[in-house]
């Protein structure tokens, strides 16, 4: 049944306490296909939940856990009021981790064993957020006509991980929506539990839009991204849950004694009054790969906030200063707060900071004699005083680092070619922290490179 329905963000089931870690690809919209009579698709309420033993035969692996449903609703498949699901562990975070006494609409598939099996990568979750799937579902069970896209609308104003949100949010209801091609424009509104539906929508490009309060805009339920066109083909039935997250934006960089942005620096942002509880703290960071030498958070709801700069006060050579608060200032009294308006535009939330440990940026080619780099390669650097600076890749093979200027250190590459599964080191490099001369180290690895490898899994420039 996963091919049916086809839902947009796998990552729904983070919130059903389910990991963010498993890869499950993109999904796009496709056309829609029947229930098969072999689906198991069912509402059901988890009774218990048993952890088993390996058999001798190896049916059942060890510590596959099996969760007892009593089935509330039979959409496809089942028979019994009752039914067995396993979930299998494992160090990608794919199984789907069930709590007793919940309710879930529940997509199992079946293994080889013959049991019944679910993971993240299934439509299954909990029931707080199945409901634009199961009226879709019941059409479909009742052979009556299924929408061309349909979702859930939610307020989430600001993005998993930030302050002051009980994420995902609360349903948006009686919203108009609107999908916009370069020729008509469809409309719908949401009832009372954020659901709303498309039905027969031509195929082609569109743009959704919402009809939304000032200072909030459409976003990923549960990405800091916008919304991308959709291409539907014909005959779609496209799951969509989108929010509507604030549109504020607090953006500034932390400068050291020289006036110039670090080359890295971590900041966290809290709600007035709420510093330091860690369940408010929202964290972002300056680096000079993704932002070149600002921080930036992005879709901040309106109210008044503490900015500070490495909040655990930790010295190390990645941080070398200590904790600061806007606008550069080390005690909370003398802080200032930002106060952010609907959809507000704070640019200039530069932290000025001093003091520390003195310390300097260097640049870590790794290059191959032969052929291409290792498709995984990175820096190995070790300080006499037991420091091991992080290091940022800027591009394919190039690093920066901070060293503090009074440590000796020993610097080597390391690297593994996924396509003859090799192992390789560079020789290593001694430099001193204090030789403000020696700003380049290029580090080779001898012999025959890397082949080439397929796209997927290539090492991309950035």
């Amino acid at each position: 049944m996963t091919k049916y329905l086809v839902a947009a963000l796998v990552i729904l089931f983070c919130c059903d306490g389910n990991a963010l870690a498993c890869d499950c690809g993109k999904r796009v919209p496709k056309p829609c296909q029947d229930l098969a009579a072999t689906d198991v698709v069912f509402v059901g309420t988890v009774l218990r939940i048993d952890s088993t033993v390996s058999e001798e035969d190896g049916s059942t692996h060890f510590g596959d856990t099996v969760y007892r449903f009593r089935i509330d609703e039979k959409i496809s498949g089942t028979a019994g009021s009752e039914i067995g699901i396993y979930a299998r562990p494992d160090k990608e975070g794919c199984g789907f981790i069930f709590s007793e006494g919940e309710q879930y609409l529940v997509f199992p598939t079946q293994g080889r064993d013959g049991r019944l099996y679910t993971t993240v990568c299934s439509e299954t979750r909990s029931i707080e957020f199945a409901q634009a799937l199961l009226i879709q579902l019941r059409a479909m069970r009742e052979n009556r006509p299924l929408p061309s896209v349909y979702g859930i609308l939610r307020n989430a104003e600001q993005p998993f991980g930030s302050p002051s949100v009980r994420f995902p949010g609360e349903p948006l209801a009686n919203t108009r929506i609107q999908l916009r091609s370069e020729d008509r424009v469809l409309e719908s509104k949401t009832d009372s539990n954020g659901v709303y539906a498309f039905q027969d929508v031509p195929a082609g490009e569109y743009q959704m839009t919402a009809e939304l309060p000032a200072g909030l805009g459409l976003a990923h339920a549960f990405l800091d991204e916008p919304l991308e066109p959709l291409k539907l083909p014909a005959g779609a039935c496209f799951e969509y849950d989108v929010s509507a997250q604030a549109t504020g934006r607090i953006q500034g960089r932390v400068l050291g004694p020289d006036g110039k942005a670090l080359s890295f620096a971590d900041l966290d942002l809290f709600p007035a009054g709420k510093y330091p509880e860690w369940e408010f703290r929202w964290s972002e960071f300056q680096d000079q790969k993704k932002h070149a030498g600002f921080f930036e958070f992005n879709r901040v709801k309106p109210g008044d906030y503490i900015l500070v700069f490495n909040d655990l006060d930790r010295i190390d050579p990645d941080t070398p200063y200590p904790r600061f608060y806007y606008p550069g200032v080390r005690e909370l009294t003398h802080a200032e707060k930002i106060h952010m308006e609907p959809g507000q535009q704070f640019l200039g939330a530069d932290i000025r900071v001093y003091g520390g440990h003195p310390a300097r940026n260097i640049t870590v080619k790794l290059v191959a004699e032969e052929g291409k780099l290792p498709n995984i390669h990175y820096v190995e650097v070790t300080g006499l005083d037991g420091s091991s600076p992080g290091e940022q890749e800027l591009k394919l093979g190039i690093f920066t680092m901070s060293l503090y200027t009074d440590v000796h250190y020993t610097l080597h590459g390391e690297g593994y070619c996924s396509t003859s599964g090799t192992e390789s080191k560079t020789e290593s490099v001694e430099v001193e922290g204090s030789d403000f001369d020696a700003k380049e180290i290029i580090l080779v690895f001898k012999g025959k490179g890397c082949a080439e490898l397929p796209k997927a899994t290539q090492s991309e420039e950035p």
